[in-house]
Parts: C-alpha cells; structure tokens; sequence
C-alpha cells in the first residue's frame, strides 16, 4: 500500500513541477495583450502595395531597356544581363518613413569586360542620364538612379565568368561579391525554419523599427541574417518578434557582430563604429523591456500604444 500511495504522491508532485515548468516557459502572457492580428496590419501598412509594385515592374523594364540599347550602339562592351536582387528578392523590403524605397537591380557581364571597375560604371551612369526628373548618383558601388518621391533603383555592377564567382565593380577595383548566393542561403534557410511566412514579417519588423531610430542602426541584410539564424517561432507575432529579439541579444552578448554567410564573408556591421554599436545594443535591450511590459498589460489599448511608440506610427492602436 505505501509504494502505491508513494508513486501516487510522485505523480502529483511531478504535475505541479511540469505545470510550474510550462508556466515559466510561457512567461504568462497576457491574453488581453494579444496584438498579433495588429501586427500582421503592420506588416501590410510597411510593404509595398501591388500599384507600388506594378510601378516599380514598369520602371525597372524600362530602364533594362535602356541600359542595353546603350551597350548595344554606343561601346564595344558586352551587353549585360540583369538579376534582382536585395530585399525585394527576399521579400523582406519595408517601407521608409517618407514612403520611398530601395531596389537592387544587378548588372551583369557573363564575360570578363577588361577594363576598369570605374569604367563599366561610368558607362551604366551615362546610359541612365536623364532618365528620370531625380536624377542619377554615382555611388561607390553602384550606379543609382531616383524617381523622385517615389523609389531609388541601385545597379551595382558585375562581372562572372563560367568559372569563378561573380565580381562587384567599385569606384577603384573589382571585388567578389556574390548576391545570388545570399538569397539562395536565405532562402534555404527561411523553408527550413518557416513554412507560414512568419520569419519574412518578422524581418521587417525588425528593419523598420531600425529605420525610425534617430541614430545609425545595423544594415536590414544584418537583420535579416540575425532573424534567421536566432529566429523563435511562436504562433503569435507579437511573441515571436520579442523572443526573437532577447535570442539576438544573447547572440551579441560577446560584441555586435554578424558575419555575411555568403561570399565575400564579411562582418554586415563593419561600418558601425563603437559608438554606434552600444547605441545599437542599449537601444536592443529597451526594445525587449518595452516588448515585455507590452505582452504583460491587461489591456489592449495600453498595449497597442507600446507597440506603437517603439514601432512608430504605421503600427496600428486600435
């Protein structure tokens, strides 16, 4: 009889520690707090529209167009190829806080050209001149070309032979740099680990609470690379954007860095100084504190006005 009744006493007193486990794994949220439907408003309020984006198809057609009739009649150059890349290829491009947006438009050579990075360059600058009322920039590594108000498309410019990797042209040399690689390893990544497109938002949520701080942030590749590698699947977004979050700062607990897993290798937050890496981190860690108070309120009101004041005003409060 005492065996059973010993065994009867484990049983129960193995409940109530299981129960007091999953209780602190699931930090009793608050279900009046659950903004998750709020969350995927967000989503949309940020990405672009399907005008936005039938424009932006239009655009890019065009100026494709004009690129190789350029190539074509004016320089003994090989004609290019074309490959969008970036965000847009992601599906991870948000909304800046004007509305605009940036574009990767890839310029390729499928033969070694033989001339100078800043020659090539130069010739992509002067096939686009006075294609648009914004104007163009010669930029360090890409050619960029404005439609005023609305969107900026880049050409960054390369060169791949059947053997090697592709080259990225700057203003002084050629360096490996391969785009196509990036997306393939993101989208490897993202099917292994999402199958409801969670970690797409969850990027873009990221990315633009990044762009309405007030001092410089991590590049949104070095987001998007730290969302996939800590990424914390939960059904709510709200949640997962939080556990997330606190699963990219013990990350960085040793230093804010984040390796490109993509050729050429390199750190996605090289042109953080000091400085701007403990702003960045001390901005972190207010976000998980704001995060948590928001999941713990009894009301929604209370905390949709939380989201939105670290989330910024596309974030919907009712």
């Amino acid at each position: 009889m005492l065996p059973i009744l010993l065994r009867i006493l484990g049983v129960a007193a193995g409940g109530l520690i299981l129960n007091k486990i999953l209780t602190d794994e699931e930090e009793n949220y608050n279900d009046m707090a659950n903004t998750h439907n709020h969350f995927l408003k967000f989503e949309q309020n940020i990405s672009l529209t399907s005008a936005k984006k039938a424009k932006l198809i239009a655009s890019r057609k065009a100026l494709q167009d004009r690129v190789v009739n350029y190539f074509k009649v004016y320089t003994p150059l090989p004609v290019p190829k074309f490959y969008i890349q970036g965000s847009y290829k992601m599906q991870t491009m948000v909304l800046g806080n004007d509305g605009t947006y940036d574009v990767d438009l890839g310029v390729y050579f499928l033969t070694n050209p033989y001339v100078t990075s800043f020659t090539v360059q130069d010739n992509v600058k002067r096939a686009v001149l006075g294609h648009t009322m914004g104007g163009v920039e010669h930029r360090e590594k890409c050619i960029r070309v404005k439609y005023h108000g609305d969107f900026d498309i880049d050409l960054p410019i390369y060169y791949k032979t059947p053997y090697d990797k592709p080259y990225l042209a700057t203003k002084t040399t050629w360096q490996q740099s391969d785009p196509k690689e990036l997306c393939d390893w993101f989208e490897k990544q993202r099917k292994l680990k999402d199958n409801n497109g969670q970690i797409l938002r969850l990027i873009k949520y990221f990315k633009r609470w990044a762009a309405i701080r007030t001092k410089k942030m991590p590049s949104g590749i070095a987001f998007t690379v730290w969302v996939v590698e800590n990424y914390k699947t939960n059904s709510r977004d709200d949640i997962a954007f939080y556990e997330t979050a606190k699963a990219i700062k013990s990350r960085l607990s040793w230093g804010v860095s984040c390796r490109n897993p993509a050729t050429p290798f390199d750190d996605l937050t090289s042109k953080l100084d000091s400085i701007q890496r403990r702003i960045f981190l001390d901005a972190l860690d207010n976000l998980i504190v704001e995060a948590e108070t928001a999941l713990r309120q009894e009301s929604l009101s209370k905390a949709l006005a939380i989201w939105n004041k670290n989330l910024g005003n596309k974030f919907p409060i009712n």
